[in-house]
């Protein structure tokens, strides 16, 4: 923040402008007001100390102006010296009671000690630490008579503590005695601006019988503006040419401030280091304000440039002798597995490195557009050549499984922190994916990802919420993105056409994401598609059903208070599944009759409204029985993951299922009229959908309905506790006592 007035020289000096100090005429109330005095102690406003006859012997209180909501404040008093044991010196706060009936308090005492009260409960208690310095160093004879001392030469210590509410739900206080705290007030929730730290109320103080009364308070103003420097650091690579984007975190409890930042050379370079960067933030407001902009951090970084190489684009159809494919309802579960030969005659028509190098680029179409952009796992070799030493090139395989870009994802590893705190769920998305090396052009993200902001965690020693820490792959923090604040989402590659697939994260909302009616109807027999006017490939050959089985009927979102470090915990039942006496006829399709709790712990939420958000959506992914639907029939070409298929039964019904998972392996017939290569090819395909409107994708590998029943029991079984990185002390904290939460 901005630096407070009085750790300035002039704070002694002057009383004008940001040093401005209330006098005995700014108190409505001021207890036996006639035995106030004003003492100047210095140029920069007078003390006001009470000199009764008898001295204080009830109590002394006194009532200042009205102030403004979260004003800081700075109280400045000589306290007693000199007793035994640990005594209350001073309280104060902010009341239009006067008093700590209601609203924030402090007390303090003569060892340095500090309570906080609010409406009259105690909430803190913070111990002393340091001495108090003396205020008259230089002038001990003055310091002792404002003081009230006997004894020739001795001052009495003098303290100034300051009040600053800030951070939404904390009142920073700093003690010139060295009892310097942050105390959070656990009644204001996490991660909401604006709220009331302290109200707008009449500030208070009183003194209690006998201390001494000696006191000057001021409502705290700051500097006009300033400026911070982050630590020096050396980049791997020396930044590209152009502004950098910058993320400033900062809260400003009035529009008088505003905070700016840029890149910075630093001023020394006494190691030598090679690409040296120094972030500056320029903090402004205006003119004498009582609020200051308070920055939490800021992130700087460039926009990733990409370059293309070169590429030789060879067809490799001709080549092929086999082909499967296996779409999984899994991130990252595409597979394509081809079998080459020839190699020789691949190498000499440009096909450098294929049979050979991993990572190879290999894109696979069909009739209607690119299906899958990637790369190529290890080749592995089959060689027959003693059986035929003349056609050598020809007797030689090739196998070849082709993953799309998720590959990239899976082996993309942090080198540098990146916080993701305080993005919007679209932003961080992206930003990762395109960290990863994905083009912007190829990400689809749903426009309603800007509505929801990762929570951001203002904790000191350089905590984050939300953390791409460093040995973190870029798979993790996607799929964790997805599965924490968009578990209903669909996610994966979906095919765009003659372009490359796009990576996407899709609202079930999202009018412009996913078909809404079927993009193809197939038939039970030849007779019902001919009716229809299509031909066999619109035939399917079998069909089977499996209901699955809720993951649970009672879930738990447990996050963390970043500050407090307590859980934060959201509960949420259905009811109905759980109730064992209801008719069966009654009984929704979920229904189980028993609890089946299930957890997620993850201390990166870190407010109670991301605990519901993300609890909102677990429970609507997780508590329906879920209908799958298997058929076979003829691969069709441009139906992908997320897509829509009629079926027609034979009692001419129609049930519409969303595909989830798809497998295929592609045969070579023969060869018809002139053509040199095969040319007819059967393509049978064993196809998985879901019934009803849930797209958030299974998460389980396999592609047949038996394999996936399978992994979903085993699941099912396993999957009780989700516990997050860093969750394991809340996941084993027992909840005994729900107030504590």
């Amino acid at each position: 923040m901005l630096c407070p007035a009085p750790l300035y020289p002039d704070w002694v000096a002057s009383t004008s402008g940001i040093y401005t100090k209330w006098t005995k005429s700014s108190y409505t109330t001021l207890t036996d007001s006639g035995n106030w005095l004003s003492q100047d102690a210095d140029q920069g406003g007078p003390f006001i100390q009470y000199n009764g006859a008898s001295g204080n012997t009830a109590g002394l209180q006194g009532i200042g102006p009205s102030v403004g909501i979260n004003q800081p404040m700075v109280v400045e008093y000589f306290p007693q010296k000199g007793t035994n044991g640990k005594i209350e010196a001073l309280s104060f706060g902010w009341s239009n009671t006067g008093d700590g009936t209601s609203g924030p308090s402090i007390r303090v005492y003569n060892n340095g000690d500090m309570d906080v009260w609010l409406d009259n409960a105690l909430v803190g208690t913070y111990s002393g630490g340091g001495n108090s310095p003396d205020y008259f160093s230089q002038a001990l004879p003055v310091g002792t008579t404002l003081a009230g001392g006997a004894q020739s030469g001795q001052a009495y210590g003098y303290n100034r503590i300051m009040l600053i509410p800030c951070r939404d739900r904390e009142l920073l206080v700093v003690s010139s005695g060295g009892a310097s705290f942050c105390h959070i007030f656990q009644n204001l929730p996490e991660g909401i601006g604006g709220q009331t730290i302290t109200p707008a109320a009449t500030f208070w103080f009183y003194v209690p019988a006998p201390v001494f009364a000696e006191i000057r308070i001021a409502p705290l103003q700051f500097a006009a503006s300033g400026y911070v420097c982050g630590t020096p650091t050396n980049w791997r690579f020396a930044p590209p040419s152009g502004s950098p984007t910058f993320d400033v975190f900062e809260a400003i409890s009035d529009a008088s401030g505003q905070v700016t930042a840029s890149v910075i050379t630093p001023a020394t370079n006494p190691y030598g280091l090679a690409n040296p960067v120094q972030v500056k933030l320029t903090l402004t407001s205006a003119a004498a304000p009582n609020w200051t902009p308070f920055v939490y951090g800021c992130r700087a970084y460039y926009d990733q440039q990409t370059q293309n190489t070169a590429a030789v684009n060879l067809e490799l159809l001709p080549y092929i002798t086999a082909f499967t494919l296996d779409v999984s309802d899994s991130i990252g579960g595409t597979k394509a597995t081809v079998t080459l030969q020839q190699p020789a005659a691949i190498a000499s028509a440009g096909g450098v490195g294929i049979t050979t190098m991993c990572h190879r680029a290999l894109q696979i179409s069909d009739e209607a557009g690119m299906m899958l952009n990637g790369v190529a796992e290890p080749p592995h070799w089959t060689d027959s050549y003693g059986f035929t030493p003349a056609a050598y090139d020809g007797n030689q395989e090739i196998e070849i499984e082709i993953r799309d870009l998720w590959k990239l994802c899976e082996e993309y590893i942090f080198s540098d922190p990146i916080p993701l705190d305080g993005l919007t769920l679209g932003d961080a998305y992206v930003l990762v994916a395109e960290m990863i090396g994905i083009p912007n052009s190829q990400i689809y993200v749903s426009s309603t990802a800007g509505s929801f902001t990762l929570p951001f965690t203002p904790v000191s020693g350089g905590d984050w919420g939300f953390l791409c820490d460093v040995g973190d792959k870029g798979s993790e923090i996607l799929d964790k993105l997805h599965q924490t604040y968009a578990s209903t989402w669909f996610h994966g590659f979906r095919p765009s056409g003659t372009n490359p697939p796009v990576l996407c994260l899709i609202d079930p909302a999202d009018s412009g994401g996913l078909p809404s009616t079927a993009s193809v109807t197939l038939y039970p027999s030849v007779a019902m598609a001919t009716a229809a006017s299509t031909t066999w490939k619109h035939v399917y050959r079998s069909y089977r059903t499996q209901i699955l089985e809720p993951e649970t009927n009672d879930l738990y979102v447990v996050g963390r208070d970043p500050r407090g470090g307590k859980p934060i915990v959201a509960h949420k039942a259905d009811t109905a599944s759980q109730a064992v006496t209801t008719a069966v006829a009654s009984r929704p399709s979920n229904w189980l009759g028993f609890i089946r709790k299930y957890s997620w712990v993850d201390p990166s939420i870190t407010t109670i409204g991301a605990a519901q958000y993300a609890l909102g959506l677990l429970y609507e992914r997780l508590t329906p029985a879920r209908e799958l639907v298997e058929f076979e029939c003829e691969y069709l070409p441009g139906i992908w993951r997320g897509d829509l298929v009629a079926l027609v039964r034979p009692d001419s019904s129609t049930v519409t299922v969303r595909i989830k998972t798809f497998s295929g392996s592609f045969e070579h017939l023969g060869t018809f009229g002139s053509s040199s290569t095969p040319n007819a090819v059967w393509r049978p395909c064993r196809y998985v959908g879901e019934v009803g409107s849930v797209i958030a994708p299974l998460d389980v590998l396999g592609t047949t309905l038996g394999a996936i029943a399978a992994a979903w029991h085993t699941l099912r079984i396993l999957r009780k506790n989700m516990i997050k990185d860093h969750g394991e002390i809340f996941a084993r904290r027992p909840i005994l006592n729900q107030q504590e939460f």
